[in-house]
């Protein structure tokens, strides 16, 4: 710990404005780490997925923002989930025989 203030100089103001930084970069990588792990979950293209990163890498508390209104609704997951959940009851509720009428 006392090597990490070492590094900081010894005037309050320029410390205060250093450690600044160094949570302004700190957030930055988290937000880009995040949109990674993120848009890896919700696209299976290169391209979206690259141009998602390097808006947030590029722009990173406005391009969060940006990327959280431009990524997909859902997952790949839960895509291919609804989607076998809608076949499987289009096939019941097409086997399944229809009501008497009165």
């Amino acid at each position: 710990m006392s090597f990490f203030f070492s590094l900081l100089t010894d005037n309050p103001a320029i410390r205060m404005l250093q450690l600044s930084l160094l949570g302004a970069a700190v957030v930055a990588i988290y937000l880009v780490f995040y949109t990674t792990r993120d848009i890896l979950l919700r696209t299976r293209s290169f391209v979206y997925q690259l141009l998602c990163i390097l808006l947030v890498a590029v722009l990173p508390v406005l391009g969060f923002f940006l990327y959280l209104l431009i990524r997909p609704a859902s997952t790949v997951r839960e895509r291919e989930t609804e989607k076998m959940l809608r076949k499987i009851l289009k096939k019941e509720l097409s086997s399944s025989p229809s009501p008497p009428t009165p």
